[in-house]
């Protein structure tokens, strides 16, 4: 729309370029007359003395000469550089329009070169703004993408708990952190008691159905702080920081309980299914150990629940 361009005119422009050609050349053509005009009255009247010196007349006279030079070679590039950037304001002009009657008529005040130009200035700021939105657009959806793979790559798409390589990890940094400030670190191995008779008996979609109970069972019945992952098939571990082996068996108590009061639905009307756990805890309370050996620790006191019986938490 030609009220959103920019209100740059003709004879705005073509003032202006007049002004400075004309103090271009009206200064230096000024002294060049006068010093004409000294040099005929000497000429005239030998009398006369000369009011310029000769320093005024060896350096000024070639001043004066050069500036008029230095216009009207500016004024000739200037003039060159206007009719080139219409040139191209035109081509571009055309080929945002493909040709159509909003090409400005050469003769109509938009027609004029200055105001093409302005078009053509307008059009790229348009463009380039369309550009950084563009931009802007593509880095945010990046952005989600990058969060969706990092969700994939640390979060176990079963259960939505941690995975096995990312709970590992934050192991060896809670267990460097609590060597650094000598604070205890627990954690626990859960097992689903006979998950294999239970995916047997109802089916491997109610087999995942009862994991991802387990999994929320687990996460709504361990502290804030708890850092729960599924380690592997029915099996999950849970980092208890600031936990001393005592506060980890007190966790993992709440969390066996839990899961044996739960009813796990079996998608078969009123029929529920029951389900126990067995759960080893070890513990970091100052002594040298290793995220290998904690873990090593919980799994043998896991299967040591196991052959007790099943259902139980043993923490030694």
């Amino acid at each position: 729309m030609a009220t959103d361009r920019l209100s740059i005119t003709k004879s705005t422009l073509s003032h202006k370029l007049m002004v400075l050609y004309a103090l271009m050349f009206i200064l230096p053509g000024g002294f060049l007359l006068y010093v004409i005009l000294d040099l005929r009255n000497a000429v005239l009247n030998p009398d006369a003395t000369l009011s310029l010196t000769g320093i005024s007349l060896h350096i000024g006279v070639p001043a004066a000469i050069l500036m008029s030079c230095a216009a009207f070679a500016l004024m000739y590039r200037s003039t060159r550089k206007i009719h080139s950037i219409t040139e191209e304001a035109g081509s571009f002009y055309k080929e945002i329009h493909h040709g159509t009657s909003a090409m400005p008529r050469e003769g109509d005040e938009e027609g004029d070169e200055v105001q093409r130009i302005s078009h053509y200035v307008t059009d790229m700021i348009g463009e380039l703004r369309r550009k950084i939105n563009d931009v802007d657009q593509y880095a945010q959806d990046l952005d989600q993408a990058n969060r969706k793979l990092m969700e994939v790559a640390v979060v176990d798409g079963m259960t939505q708990l941690y995975n096995h390589k990312h709970i590992r990890h934050l192991l060896v940094t809670e267990l460097r952190r609590a060597e650094r400030f000598s604070h205890p670190l627990a954690i626990m191995m859960i097992d689903i008691d006979d998950f294999k008779k239970f995916n047997d008996s109802h089916g491997h979609l109610v087999g995942d159905r009862a994991l991802r109970d387990v999994s929320r069972t687990i996460r709504n019945n361990v502290r804030t702080v708890d850092v729960p992952a599924r380690y592997g098939g029915e099996e999950f571990l849970v980092i208890l920081p600031e936990a001393t082996i005592d506060g980890g068996v007190l966790v993992a108590e709440r969390v066996r309980q839990a899961i044996e009061e739960h009813a796990f639905d079996t998608g078969r009307g009123i029929r529920k299914a029951r389900i126990t756990a067995s759960i080893g805890v070890a513990a970091y309370e100052g002594a040298p150990v290793t995220d290998s050996d904690l873990i090593s620790q919980a799994d043998t006191r896991l299967y040591d629940a196991k052959r007790d019986g099943k259902n139980k938490v043993i923490s030694s």
